[in-house]
């Protein structure tokens, strides 16, 4: 990291192309044209179906940042357990040691961690004797062990914390009191011009769809992320709109791809695998979502932002979502989409099927998210936020 600008190191657990590699990806992005620039440390265990090109540390290397992939302590949720928390703590100790030997100390002026789950960050900014922020993107509710000892832990090492929504500060600071005197919150932001080109058209035949209308969801299978209750609701759609194709969009975790087979099985016991389409992971969501009439964000458990909300409003299109977690910070329930209980598959389809029969209402909710999305969650505020977070801590503001 030799630059006369003051380094930010930033320690990511993912090396894809999901939510949080995204808003990474547009963090750094933020640092351009500033007094600071960034080298990025990534685990070397990812297991992906992605190109290299397409994931996260392809992305940064196209546009001159440095990447190094090093044995990371990262929180899966395989160990989400005591035991699995001791036993990632044990290795973060070889994993500071790891990143120290690579990078040049002396141009480290601040460490960034991004998500929860990344320990390894806030011991090598206290090695180093550099502030350091602790980004949170996830709201972890089970093992309450867990949630308790992840808290409490960031309270304890980070000099700020950047939460995606108020839903993740009310979350840390409920367990961590101390939390809320040092966290603030940050929205996910979007470049919004790319999701104005979509073709509706043009995607449908991309993706080879039938005629009629499509309802669909992006989001990785087997992360409760709620394909289940989306197929439960098909039987009812289809019995009021039976030209309906329903598209779910993502990949699998390491590439478990039982947890797709189990879908198509589902669909199949209940009658509706010929109108079903399930796809992997797609590059261009602009024209995934462009392909859709409703877009549904289902999710069992509550989401900490959820950027496809973001995204679908952004494209002009209705949401039905989950009413819990980030997504009651973004979606108003009747103006740019509707709110339903999670995991309630009745409701879902009653939702869903008032939006079908009322192609008038997409249109009106599709504009209204898009005006949102353009007037509260853009990148100006996005990138003034984290550079004012790094200047204050830098001793710069």
């Amino acid at each position: 990291m030799s630059d006369s600008r003051r380094g930010i190191l930033f320690v990511h657990g993912a090396d894809e192309w999901y939510g949080s590699d995204v808003v990474l990806y547009d963090t750094i992005r933020a640092l351009e044209g500033s007094e600071f620039h960034a080298h990025v440390i990534l685990p070397d265990d990812i297991e992906s179906e992605l190109a290299p090109e397409t994931r996260l540390s392809g992305r940064l290397a196209a546009i001159g940042v440095p990447v190094t992939t090093l044995p990371l302590a990262v929180l899966r949720r395989r160990y989400m357990t005591p035991r699995g928390i001791w036993d990632v703590a044990r290795r973060a100790r070889s994993s500071v040691d790891a990143v120290l030997r690579t990078i040049d100390r002396n141009d480290v002026a601040l460490v960034h961690s991004h998500t929860s789950t990344v320990l390894t960050g806030a011991r090598v900014a206290a090695h180093l004797g550099v502030p350091h922020v602790w980004h949170v993107s996830e709201i972890v509710e089970h093992p309450r062990i867990v949630r308790y000892l992840l808290s409490r832990m960031i309270a304890r090492s980070t000099d700020r914390v950047v939460a995606v929504s108020e839903a993740v500060r009310n979350h840390l600071s409920t367990t961590a009191p101390a939390i809320r005197g040092k966290c603030e919150v940050i929205f996910n932001a979007l470049d919004t011009r790319p999701y104005r080109a979509g073709s509706t058209p043009t995607a449908r035949a991309r993706l080879d769809l039938p005629g009629g209308t499509v309802v669909g969801m992006i989001g990785r299978v087997g992360t409760m992320k709620g394909q289940e209750v989306l197929l439960a609701a098909a039987p009812a759609i289809l019995r009021d709109h039976p030209d309906t194709t329903f598209l779910l969009v993502g990949g699998v975790l390491n590439n478990r791809t039982e947890d797709m087979d189990r879908l198509r099985t589902l669909a199949t016991t209940l009658g509706v695998a010929s109108r079903v389409r399930i796809l992997g992971f797609d590059s261009d969501i602009v024209a995934v979502i462009a392909a859709m009439d409703v877009v549904v964000q289902p999710s069992v458990r509550p989401e900490s932002f959820g950027m496809t909300v973001l995204e679908a409003m952004a494209s002009g299109k209705p949401v039905v979502a989950a009413a819990h977690g980030g997504v009651l910070e973004t979606v108003r329930d009747g103006e740019t989409g509707v709110l339903v209980s999670p995991g309630n598959a009745s409701e879902l389809a009653g939702a869903i099927n008032r939006l079908l029969s009322d192609p008038a209402l997409r249109e009106r909710m599709g504009a209204a998210g898009r005006a949102r999305v353009e007037a509260e969650f853009g990148l100006a505020a996005f990138r003034e936020g984290y550079l004012r977070v790094y200047r204050e801590l830098t001793g710069l503001a």
